[in-house]
């Protein structure tokens, strides 16, 4: 339902209009630039919910703003069956206003007075003998006589030298004689007139006449037609400001389908999602259905038994139904279901498209889900059995019947069991949601259980469980699972101690899960089996002991695990043995800070991972995660990237949301480390959605750590210290993850210039004793800030404590970018400071760290801009300073890292009012440059990029770089900065 037409943005109660600029620009065009003198037909066209009627309310107040008279009319649901009710009030207001009454015979303005004056107690219904509403009852002669007088008044009221619109709304809901009349204004019209009717209405619900006299008005009629479809994401963000996550903001567009008014019911709906169960595309909550509930009240109240029980088996059978099978399921004949599914998708309700086959579906998932929910209990069930019936005798599969199974079998019935129990082993790879769902139900159905058929879906139904994230009621099931004391070991039996014990691991319980691991390897070394078979039935257990034991920082004895693995792996040619063996050595490696062995293995794993097909590595996604991690640590920033987006696709695919966060998070970190920052926050927010519902707050506070990172890069540290703070507190002192979100809060707090705190915090985050979770191969980034913290409290000896402890670190690391820190942590203390800088810029770009060479270059030209004279008689200083000022700009305006960039055209400045140059009389001219090159010169002298420049000029930012070298040759300078001081002293005819 569109919001009433009463509140007008002009009345202040709105707030802005939001995704409809493109719309409201033309509307301006309309009153503005108006060169039709005569009558204007602007018709807004949508879909329920898509905000017609508030852009209504905003044409409105355009219109009062420009002085027009507004006349505006809708029909209330009390008077859809009285004569005129759409034009009720906009007469009334029209008699009132000054001539506009004097055009009417006395006799026919009494007419109309008689017929609309009185609406006040007429609108209030009154009810004949069968309760329905009655109204002013009108013969032909005097409908006709009406519509006469009405026009005669409109046109007058518009062509008395007044501007005037009348603004007519939900013209789906008029009456017949509204139609006639509207039809009749825009078949004969006063072709002088400035009357502008805007009209709104829904497509698919407006009668046939209705339709007609829209399409054909009289050509006297300048026509404006506004098509509205779902909003833009970007405008949708700006909508649920609110949310707290920008994933939670796409869930949410995704639900509501771009429909604002889907998106705000459900964003105000405190249960709007629920985690998956595989039972709704989205999980909607009651609350959220129920929100957008009673905004369609309207168009379901009129339905007939017929239509409704026809809507509500529609709802049973999904949102893609054969309509063949509404008359099993209703018990209704076939000539009944087929009126009533002609008068739904008239209504547009159900929608159909020839194009795509016969089938049906409702107009929108939120509608489905309150149609469904309304439905009776009693009468939902015995039509999820019959609509079994029915696709049973098709040749259904078990995955299409379960949904219907699951919802209407009686307890005890083991047929119904078999059948979930099928289908979720069908779908536990592709949708473990629906999986977990149907395994759930078939063990609630089960009551004698002689033959341990609970105890045999148990294991799945963990799994899915898992899966899915609910990793506590996944963990509380296994260890519900009887295990026979004198049964043989199985490879079963260890791949589900694998799993309880990565259970165990995901939740942070380290030391139960190496327990676990550690007595089922015992027991197995005790069990008669030759070394082969005990190799194999031991590898998913030592895979997982290695993963733990590289989380408790026992990295020999995790790789020793690792290679025991790759050993069997590579005897027994198990691909997929060695490509997880491999990944956990390359991750210890990052770990322990052999960085050799992490280059050599990570190589190894990722040509494994590239060669194996998206279906057999979807099983081992932990193990993409691990890869991610291990490669981004390695500076292997891109290969990160790709294998952990492939991850996150392969994961949401398969619908394996556990390992979601932690492929988002790897993703995150590596988008930041190299300048991609858009990417770096969606990912980000990605995990804290993730892991909120995981019910991780360790997890959460570490994805908030790198969302404060990404957001002290674009918007500066004041804009992301809260969230930074939030982290810390999220994690925890005593957290793994806490050296990594603490260091985030320290540069955070370096930048705030409040260097104290900063040190405070890297000293806690090296505490090696209470934070153990640092990885070796990126200490050096610490111990940088916090040389850097005690330089700016002056404390020379302990920032060159700091400072040595970086270099020795990044020398045994030997990866460019930790020497890059390791640099920066030498400025305060080095002889020679601009030397040591240009080599922290030397190995950041070596190592790919996009934003950290940006900040080094900045130092750096601050740096060489304080050498010299005050009067700068060192040109060629300030020209390597302007140098790195213009690079570090690039890289911040190429990664959007907003704040950086304001930190480079801040310094540019300040160098181009310190360079001193030899004064050029004014008319002495520049040498000669092309048009083309003097359009450019102007425009850098005016402060535009080279992108602002390539979109001026529709070139690409290359050819504007080619003309730029050209400029700069022929103008004897090397920098933009000294560009346009040049031309600043030739004088404006010679840039002009």
């Amino acid at each position: 339902m569109d919001t009433p037409l009463g509140q007008a943005r002009s009345s202040g109660s709105e707030e802005p209009l939001i995704g409809r600029e493109q719309e409201i620009g033309r509307l301006q065009r309309v009153i503005t630039g108006r060169t039709h003198a005569g009558p204007w037909l602007l018709e807004i066209a949508g879909e329920p919910g898509i905000g017609k009627t508030r852009l209504l309310a905003e044409w409105s107040g355009l219109a009062e703003r420009a002085g027009l008279t507004v006349l505006s009319g809708r029909v209330p649901g009390a008077d859809r069956r009285r004569p005129f009710a759409l034009f009720r009030r906009p007469v009334v207001r029209a008699l009132e206003l000054p001539g506009a009454a004097a055009s009417l015979a006395p006799e026919d303005r009494a007419f109309l007075l008689r017929h609309f004056a009185e609406e006040e107690a007429d609108a209030r219904p009154e009810a004949d003998g069968d309760g329905t509403a009655v109204g002013p009852r009108s013969t032909d002669g005097e409908r006709a006589r009406l519509r006469r007088c009405i026009a005669v008044l409109l046109w007058t009221a518009a062509g008395d030298r007044r501007r005037l619109t009348l603004c007519l709304d939900d013209l789906q809901w008029a009456d017949d004689a509204s139609v006639e009349l509207l039809g009749h204004l825009l078949r004969r019209p006063r072709p002088r007139t400035p009357l502008i009717l805007v009209c709104s209405v829904r497509p698919g619900q407006r009668p046939t006449a209705l339709t007609a006299s829209l399409a054909d008005p009289d050509d006297a009629y300048r026509v404006e037609r506004f098509r509205l479809g779902p909003l833009p994401r970007g405008a949708a963000a700006e909508l649920l400001t609110r949310e707290p996550t920008v994933e939670r903001q796409r869930l949410l567009y995704e639900a509501g389908g771009g429909n604002p008014f889907y998106l705000q019911a459900l964003a105000q709906s405190p249960g709007a999602f629920t985690p998956p169960d595989g039972t709704s595309p989205w999980g909607l909550s009651d609350e959220a259905v129920m929100a957008a509930g009673s905004a369609l009240a309207r168009e379901l109240d009129p339905l007939d038994a017929v239509e409704l029980d026809v809507l509500r088996a529609a709802a049973v059978l999904g949102e893609d139904f054969d309509p063949t099978h509404l008359a099993e399921l209703t018990g209704r004949d076939a000539p009944s279901i087929t009126r009533a599914l002609d008068r739904l998708i008239a209504a547009d309700l159900i929608r159909t498209d020839l194009t795509q086959g016969r089938n049906c579906s409702l107009r929108h998932p939120v509608l489905r889900a309150i149609v469904y929910q309304a439905a009776p209990h009693g009468w939902r069930r015995a039509a999820h059995a019959r609509a079994d019936r029915v696709l049973r005798e098709s040749g259904a599969g078990p995955a299409q019947r379960a949904p219907h199974v699951a919802r209407s079998a009686e307890a005890g019935d083991r047929d119904a069991v078999r059948l979930l129990t099928e289908a979720a082993e069908d779908m536990r790879e592709a949708n473990p949601a629906a999986a977990a769902s149907w395994l759930s139900t078939a063990l609630s159905l089960i009551r004698e259980d002689g033959d341990g058929l609970r105890a045999r879906l148990m294991p799945p139904l963990a799994r899915s469980l898992g899966a899915i994230g609910h990793l506590r009621e996944s963990r509380e099931l296994l260890r519900r699972i009887p295990r026979p004391a004198d049964a043989p070991t199985t490879r079963s039996d260890t791949e589900l101690v694998a799993f309880h014990a990565m259970l165990e691991r995901h939740l942070g319980n380290y030391g139960r899960a190496e327990s676990m691991l550690t007595a089922e390897l015992a027991l197995l070394s005790e069990d008669s089996v030759d070394s082969v078979d005990a190799d194999e039935l031991s590898a998913p257990l030592r895979l997982e002991l290695a993963t733990v034991s590289l989380l408790r920082r026992t990295f020999p004895r995790s790789q020793e695990l690792a290679a025991d693995v790759l050993r069997h792996a590579t005897a027994s040619e198990s691909r997929h043995l060695r490509m997880a063996a491999t990944v956990r050595l390359a991750h210890s490696s990052a770990f322990a800070g052999d960085v050799p062995a992490l280059l050599h293995r990570g190589r190894e794993a990722s040509a494994l991972v590239d060669s194996t097909s998206d279906a057999e590595l979807t099983p081992h996604l932990d193990t993409v995660s691990q890869l991610g991690w291990a490669e981004a640590l390695a500076e292997r920033h891109h290969d990160a990237l790709r294998h952990t987006a492939r991850g996150i696709r392969l994961a949401q695919d398969s619908g394996q949301l556990f390992v979601l966060p932690y492929l988002r998070l790897a993703h995150a970190y590596a988008s930041v480390s190299v300048g991609r920052l858009a990417d770096a926050l969606r990912s980000a927010a990605g995990a804290e959605e993730d892991a909120h519902w995981m019910k991780r707050p360790a997890l959460h506070g570490f994805a908030l750590a790198l969302h404060a990172w990404a957001t002290s890069l674009r918007d500066g540290p004041d804009v992301a210290a809260p969230t930074a703070e939030r982290a810390v507190q999220e994690v925890g002192a005593g957290g793994r993850l806490w050296a990594v979100t603490a260091g985030v809060l320290a540069g955070v707090r370096l930048d705030q210039e409040r260097p104290a705190e900063c040190l405070e915090l890297v000293r806690s985050a090296m505490d090696h004793d209470r934070h153990p979770g640092t990885a070796q191969s990126i200490k050096p980034i610490w111990y940088a800030l916090g040389a850097r913290a005690a330089a700016a409290l002056g404390d020379r000896e302990e920032a060159a404590e700091w400072a040595r402890r970086a270099s020795l670190d990044a020398d045994l690391l030997g990866l460019p970018g930790q020497r890059g820190h390791a640099a920066l942590a030498r400025v305060h203390s080095a002889p020679d400071p601009v030397g040591t800088l240009e080599e922290a810029v030397s190995g950041f770009r070596a190592g790919g760290l996009v934003l950290m060479e940006c900040q080094a270059r900045l130092l750096l030209a601050r740096e060489l801009a304080s050498r010299g004279p005050r009067d700068a008689t060192r040109p060629h200083v300030l020209e390597q300073a302007e140098e790195h000022a213009n690079r570090a700009k690039s890289l911040a305006e190429a990664s959007g890292a907003r704040h950086l960039y304001r930190q480079a055209v801040d310094l540019q400045r300040r160098l181009g009012a310190r360079r001193s140059r030899p004064a050029r009389e004014a008319s002495e001219p520049l040498p000669d440059m092309s048009a083309r090159e003097r359009e450019i010169a102007r425009m850098v002298s005016l402060g535009m990029s080279n992108n602002d420049i390539a979109r001026a000029l529709v070139v690409s930012p290359k050819t504007v770089e080619a003309h730029l070298t050209r400029i700069f040759r022929k103008a004897g300078v090397r920098s933009r900065v000294a560009l346009v001081a040049a031309l600043s002293h030739a004088g404006p005819e010679h840039v002009a």
